[in-house]
């Protein structure tokens, strides 16, 4: 049977409502996702410069080592430990010690497997990311002194801020010494063992002429050259998702290396390795908070319940207007720098402080396991929602408006809808009034609702209007009317 008319308003209402409460709380989820979006640039940073750390002291442990072996006279030519006729030749007497040639030193050989989880989730994950960034790399792994990493893109776009090649799964290479390497790259099959993605493949990096990173795999190619290849397989993201090669959302990659520093190169050269500067992640919230809490250099004080709170006129300044004009438009306060708070209580205006200094918003967890209960949260929140309009905090109020909203049940609706209208927060009314009319036979047997009719017959009538559907509008012009005709009959009786 088709809804009617007056059921679907009352819907449209519902969700308005929910709608309204969604988005106040996204404004707190894109703070947060800036935020950790932030923290990501910060690790990955110090994640390069700990990778460059890595490198330069094998790097300096490697030289060492060859430096070490010339001056004991054990290497000639290239690497005679290696060389069986160096160690044939090395125990007799009368006879030149055999010259041994070949592309030593010592072929250094890694093997490293990669698990890429919840694969399903990774694209959408990295649309947060900007452009450039929209990959995920492996941790670092060293082979033969020098550090490599693997990165996967889905989109199968830019690989590095530094080049203009794209692909989709690459190899990394970050090494200030010269290299040739050879590479493999398998892809374990569902219940299967693992298939060679493209060729075995030797490169070269030249880390003396180019210190910054370089990417090597089977489709990377330059960002505006075709490539008929593009992607694991040839498969597109989605495609393989779908594959033989994904397994419970999980790809699983090997990666097969062989390593030859270039040595002859290498000693010829003079490396001045920079130290490596570490840089912490920010502090601000954590400094602001402890200006707080320890009241350094405060010049102002809040005195509630007989309590006494330090805090800073410049920061209460600039987080309220309200604060700013009784801080410095000549009232008492900007005289004795001292502000009595009477209509709060201590935890919820230090909540509410707390918030100022650091714009994190309260959590909504207890303490401890049952230390709060719902009413008790709900208390809360309200008077958290009362400070914040009072100091026009309008970002920690539609964020109590947006909690309330979750929590209204029947017991606390109607008090709840009382200080929505006292507090001018409309979505929060709004969602009482839809809350009232699907529970209408609950709310009405209330004491609470027959004194709020009583006590408010402004509030009274907006729920009878909003349980009859009337537009809002019409329903504006009524209640407006109505306050004409009360005001009129005030004038009268005096």
């Amino acid at each position: 049977m088709a809804k009617t008319s007056e059921e679907l308003r009352a819907e449209i209402e519902s969700t308005n409502a929910q709608l309204q409460a969604a988005h106040a709380a996204r404004t707190q989820l894109q703070a947060e996702i800036a935020q950790a979006v932030e923290r990501q640039r910060l690790r990955q940073e110090l994640e390069e410069q700990q990778l460059e750390l890595s490198v330069a002291r094998s790097t300096n442990r490697q030289m060492r080592g060859e430096r070490d072996d010339i001056d004991a006279d054990r290497r000639d030519c290239n690497d005679l430990s290696t060389c069986p006729a160096a160690a044939a030749c090395s125990g007799k007497t009368g006879i030149n010690r055999a010259r041994c040639t070949g592309v030593g030193p010592r072929i250094a050989k890694g093997e490293y497997v990669w698990e890429l989880q919840q694969m399903s989730w990774l694209d959408v994950t990295l649309q947060f990311r900007p452009e450039a960034l929209r990959r995920i790399s492996s941790h670092s792994f060293e082979v033969g002194g020098c550090s490599f990493d693997f990165l996967y893109r889905p989109d199968r776009g830019g690989l590095l801020l530094t080049t203009n090649k794209n692909g989709s799964l690459a190899i990394r290479v970050d090494s200030e010494q010269d290299i040739a390497f050879r590479y493999s790259i398998y892809i374990k099959r569902r219940g299967g063992d693992f298939v060679q993605w493209g060729e075995t493949t030797d490169a070269r990096h030249h880390g003396s002429d180019d210190p910054s990173f370089t990417v090597h795999g089977p489709d990377v190619h330059l960002r505006d050259s075709p490539n008929a290849a593009v992607g694991i397989f040839g498969l597109t993201h989605s495609q393989l998702l779908r594959s033989e090669w994904v397994e419970d959302d999980t790809l699983t990659v090997k990666f097969v290396l062989e390593v030859r520093p270039d040595v002859s190169y290498r000693m010829q050269q003079s490396v001045t390795q920079m130290p490596a500067v570490e840089i912490p992640e920010a502090t601000m919230i954590r400094d602001t908070q402890a200006l707080f809490e320890e009241g350094t250099c405060s010049d102002v004080q809040f005195r509630v319940q007989g309590e006494t709170i330090q805090a800073h006129s410049q920061v209460l300044s600039a987080r309220s207007e309200v604060f700013r004009k009784q801080l410095s438009a000549g009232m008492q306060e900007s005289v004795t720098r001292v502000i009595n708070i009477e209509d709060c209580e201590v935890s919820t205006f230090k909540a509410f402080l707390r918030f100022l200094y650091t714009d994190l918003l309260p959590s909504t967890e207890p303490v401890e396991p049952g230390a709060k209960t719902e009413d008790d949260t709900g208390a809360q929140m309200l008077a958290l929602l009362a400070v914040s309009h009072k100091y026009q905090a309008t970002r920690l109020q539609l964020w109590c408006e947006a909690q309330l909203c979750n929590q209204l049940c029947t017991s606390e609706v109607c008090d709840i809808l009382c200080q929505a209208h006292v507090f001018e927060a409309k979505q929060l009314e709004k969602a009482c009034y839809t809350y009232i009319k699907d529970h209408m036979v609950e709310v009405l047997k209330l004491p609470a609702y027959a004194e709020l009719v009583t006590k408010r017959p402004d509030i009274g009538m907006k729920v009878s209007l909003f349980m009859g559907d009337v537009p809002e509008t019409d329903a504006e012009e009524i209640l407006q009317a109505s306050k004409v005709r009360r005001l009129q009959a005030g004038k009268q009786r005096m």
